[in-house]
């Protein structure tokens, strides 16, 4: 248990002293003990049963050195520049040292460790439940009473999902034929993009209304509290605000979007998760066939939708007097792209989980875009990528017709759209975080709002995400001075025209790795894109620029940059991106 509680303090203080965002949450404090009590509880069994045939195992000079040198491994396992055997070496000394400590006193220094540890987890995990009731309700207790009547906001993020799968854009696939039905009665936008082609930089643009550039938000950098965020607007006018994420790795409350919520649901005190936080499971649970199994349940570093489903509504039906602002985030749709049943066979009968998952934990997908990419794989991952948006599909409409039998849908406003999209071979990638192209940039967004938008409208001009959080504020009667960006509730009114001229300039797009990329033939820095009118241009950072006129060409296969007609708009298109991200650095254009 010490063992276990010096891991998760590892883990929760130890990204915070180098400036990084931890990918697990304050739960780690507690639960890595927990998990490594129980873990070591299992293995005691074996080893008692070893001791009953062999009886020096249970003497004090052989069973705590060796118990403390397996706990120290688990603990020098985080660190990866340490050697395996050295690992061993250090974990062996360790033991060794701590049984002369131990000496005589071992039964009594036990029998204290084990009481004083258990206690110490119980107080720390009720601690925590009991300070985030009480951070809730003071949070709710400060809030205004001004706004009690104004409408609901619900904000759906479907992590991973591109515009060209869904059936309102045209797919030829039943992908979303539930939802195709409802996004009839709102507005529907068909040039959505993305400001960045992963989650957090995405998530945070959404929820701040500011370009990637020009935030904190990176690899391993959370969000920072220099810009205002929608929950904490949402907030100051009124509103009870809960975050629901599935994709609690890159959208949890370590990564800096929990910012204005005064309750949020992300990290599952599970056993699975516990699992994950120790070095000693982590490398067990690396193993091949067990990892194949992981993969296939979708157990590690994601929710099922239907689980965060009932975590709002939860939060919803103990939500009465004051209007709500729910966001959550939906991860189904992500790799590994096996959704649970029928919807894992349901565009491929002949579906194998298990090889799928096999394929997956191999780290096949690595390859991609350093070679040929196997296309009955690539099918078969498509395959399931289409299931998961059906099975999405299922969940975000039961969702809807949940809140209606509550009475508490017909004034709520309800925002559906992607942080980014995938690869499926487009350009020789697959998944995501690699490129600026329109398969992760061009996502869907709808909004409905029954009195407050048209039925049936769709707007054809490009839309930045980074208008949203304005949109939502509008739309919801909230006064906004804090969050930049047009409302593009103005496209759908008199002066759109206008708007949509100002709207051509919207779409500056980076993406920064600060030292880790994902596998990709052409990603070795950062990119940045600009969309002026149906011209999609595109800096690498070596310098290599791209453009594409997606009016003729929209799966960007022919590069413009070398035909002389169109240098004028090349010129002007970097002065453009220049312009707009002067002072922030960057790729430099080759001239």
């Amino acid at each position: 248990m010490i063992g276990g509680a010096v891991e998760g303090l590892l883990l929760v203080g130890r990204p915070l002293m180098d400036g990084r965002m931890s990918l697990f949450g304050a739960e780690a404090v507690w639960l890595a003990p927990l998990t490594q009590g129980a873990l070591f509880g299992i293995l005691a069994v074996g080893y008692l049963v070893l001791g009953a045939l062999v009886g020096p195992l249970r003497t004090p000079k052989v069973a705590v050195p060796f118990w403390t040198a397996l706990a120290a491994f688990s603990l020098v396992s985080h660190f990866d520049h340490i050697h395996w055997a050295g690992g061993l070496m250090l974990a062996g000394g360790l033991g060794v040292a701590s049984g002369r400590a131990a000496g005589a006193r071992t039964a009594q220094v036990a029998a204290r460790t084990l009481f004083g540890g258990g206690a110490a987890i119980v107080l720390a995990a009720t601690g925590q439940w009991a300070s985030g009731m009480w951070a809730e309700r003071a949070a709710l207790a400060r809030l205004p009473s001004g706004a009690a009547v104004g409408p609901n906001v619900l904000l759906l993020v479907l992590d991973t999902v591109r515009a060209w799968n869904l059936g309102w854009y045209g797919y030829g696939r039943p992908t979303t034929p539930l939802l195709d039905r409802r996004v009839e009665q709102g507005v529907v936008f068909d040039r959505a993009l993305a400001p960045a082609p992963w989650t957090l930089p995405s998530h945070a643009s959404i929820f701040t209304g500011r370009y990637p550039a020009d935030l904190s938000a990176g690899w391993v950098t959370p969000l920072d509290g220099a810009a205002p965020t929608l929950a904490e607007v949402l907030a100051q006018a009124g509103y009870a605000t809960g975050g629901f994420v599935a994709n609690y790795r890159y959208a949890g409350a370590s990564t800096g979007l929990s910012r204005g919520f005064s309750h949020y649901d992300d990290y599952p005190a599970t056993l699975f998760e516990g699992l994950r936080m120790l070095g000693l499971s982590r490398k067990v649970l690396r193993n091949g066939s067990l990892a194949e199994w992981l993969a296939q349940h979708r157990l590690f570093e994601s929710k099922y939708a239907e689980q965060v489903n009932r975590e709002f509504l939860d939060w919803v039906d103990a939500r009465t007097g004051r209007p709500f602002f729910g966001f959550i985030n939906y991860i189904d749709a992500h790799a590994p792209y096996l959704p649970p049943a029928p919807y894992d066979t349901m565009f491929n009968p002949a579906a194998d989980r298990e090889r799928l998952s096999e394929q997956y934990v191999a780290g096949v997908e690595r390859a991609f875009g350093r070679g040929p990419i196997p296309g009955g794989l690539l099918t078969e991952y498509l395959d399931g990528y289409d299931g998961s948006l059906r099975y999405q599909d299922a969940q975000i409409d039961s969702l809807l017709n949940m809140l209606a039998r509550r009475g508490r849908l017909a004034n709520t406003i309800v925002v559906l759209t992607s942080d980014h999209g995938e690869h499926f071979g487009e350009h020789g990638l697959v998944q995501h975080g690699n490129s600026l192209y329109l398969p992760l940039l061009h996502v869907p967004l709808v909004v409905l709002a029954p009195g407050r938008v048209p039925d049936g409208f769709r707007v054809e001009a490009p839309t930045s995400l980074t208008n949203l959080a304005a949109t939502i504020l509008d739309l919801a009667g909230v006064s906004n001075r804090s969050i930049p960006g047009r409302s593009l509730a103005k496209l759908w009114g008199p002066d759109s025209a206008v708007v949509v001229a100002d709207t051509l300039l919207a779409a500056v797009d980076w993406h920064r790795a600060l030292g880790r990329f994902p596998p990709s033939p052409l990603l070795e820095g950062s990119l940045r894109s600009l969309l002026v009118d149906s011209l999609h241009y595109i800096r690498r950072s070596d310098g290599i620029e791209e453009l594409y006129n997606l009016g003729r060409d929209f799966l960007e296969r022919q590069n413009l940059v070398g035909i002389p007609q169109y240098r004028p708009a090349l010129l002007d298109a970097r002065r453009r991106l220049e312009a707009a991200t002067r002072g922030r650095p960057g790729p430099a254009a080759t001239r």
